[in-house]
């Protein structure tokens, strides 16, 4: 059994997803009755299959907005340092909202202290970018055309760009973790559990949501959740990860940890290699690889929060159903790689909590470094058997 000391500096880190995620669960936190949350691309951009990974790389690209009766509020994220070009690309963005049915009641421009931002965003005045709009001779698909295109007169553009400076916020933050805690700390009952199981809500809850808005970009649609929708992701995260319990989303971790066969580090490994000597296809070997990874990752958080025997039981019993599934085959004379990883993926294991757990311990043990309990599908020269 692996030896583990708990790093509580992990614990409270959520730097593994962007930024732009982060900032608008920050916002769909405070949502209220009656309200929703919305994610969206705009300026018809042309963005290829996107990776969570890359999103703020793209941050003039989206904006969230939070609808209520009464709110209507739209955030433009920057992770970036801000220019006077991309200030330009934000204004051109809010006068198109400015100028829909639904008029915004605030803007907020909202970006991180490590890129030292001004706010520029209104340092040139309304003549001055008028100008530069005027003289644009981009294509007609570019931002600034659209705008041109919608105001042939100053008037009317200045009246837009006042409108927008006089419901404008701009935010910078250097302590956002500590923002989404604050926010989270009742709806995760913070107060009541294991801190370890609290931050692990919270990480469910970015991953979910930056799965399902990783999604609508590569859909091109737009994300929109509701408050009662809200309150049944809280439920549903509070019900899979508890002191007794620690579930994962299965679906979100596989979408977010998706099994690269050009990553050396995966080509090179034992349990990539067992897994070919099953003679199994690539699309079958990846999926199976990525059970591996999700239970490795569950493996971890058993650690965290002290349930060793959790592991041990889960192991030990896949272990034995890998010698019990061996000898079978040898009795029956069809002790073949394929054979052994079928006869022991299909052996029960009640301590495991779903089949990708199941399924997943019995490729972790697989791995090169495992001293105690390795399996092999195909049998190495230096094996006993």
């Amino acid at each position: 059994m692996d030896t583990y000391t708990q790093d509580s500096s992990g614990i409270f880190s959520l730097g593994g997803f962007s930024f732009q995620m982060r900032v608008f669960v920050y916002y769909m936190l405070t949502l209220k009755k009656g309200m929703q949350i919305e994610f969206e691309t705009i300026d018809d951009v042309n963005i290829r299959k996107l990776k969570h990974q890359e999103i703020d790389k793209y941050d003039d690209n989206f904006v969230s907005k939070i609808v209520g009766n009464d709110t209507n509020v739209a955030v433009q994220v920057k992770r970036t340092s801000i220019t006077e070009s991309s200030v330009l690309k934000v204004l051109l963005n809010w006068i198109i909202l400015e100028s829909s049915e639904n008029a915004i009641s605030k803007y907020i421009l909202f970006t991180h202290d490590e890129y030292k931002n001004s706010d520029i965003l209104f340092s040139k005045s309304a003549e001055e970018q008028y100008e530069i709009i005027r003289k644009s001779t981009k294509g007609s698909k570019a931002l600034i055309t659209k705008v041109k295109k919608m105001y042939t007169d100053f008037e009317s553009f200045e009246k837009r760009f006042n409108s927008i400076k006089s419901k404008y916020e701009f935010i910078s933050i250097n302590d956002m973790d500590e923002k989404i805690d604050e926010n989270c700390s009742e709806h995760f009952r913070k107060a009541g559990i294991n801190k370890v199981v609290y931050y692990d809500r919270i990480k469910e809850l970015l991953k979910h949501v930056t799965v399902q808005i990783m999604e609508s970009i590569n859909r091109k649609k737009p994300y929109i959740l509701s408050y009662p929708d809200f309150i049944k992701l809280i439920e549903d995260i509070c019900s899979r990860m508890t002191e007794q319990i620690t579930l994962p989303h299965y679906s979100d971790f596989k979408k977010l940890h998706s099994v690269d066969f050009n990553d050396l580090s995966i080509a090179n490994s034992r349990e990539y290699k067992q897994l070919l000597a099953c003679n199994l296809p690539q699309p079958l070997i990846k999926i199976h690889l990525g059970y591996g990874e999700y239970y490795k990752d569950l493996r971890f958080r058993y650690m965290e929060t002290n349930k060793l025997a959790n592991i041990e039981n889960i192991e030990e019993t896949t272990y034995e159903n890998y010698i019990i599934s061996k000898h079978k085959l040898e009795i029956e004379g069809r002790d073949f790689p394929y054979n052994r990883f079928q006869e022991t993926m299909n052996r029960s294991n009640t301590f495991a909590e779903n089949d990708q757990i199941r399924f997943g311990s019995g490729i972790y043990l697989t791995k090169n470094e495992i001293e105690n309990n390795q399996i092999s599908w195909e049998d190495e020269e230096n094996e006993t058997t």
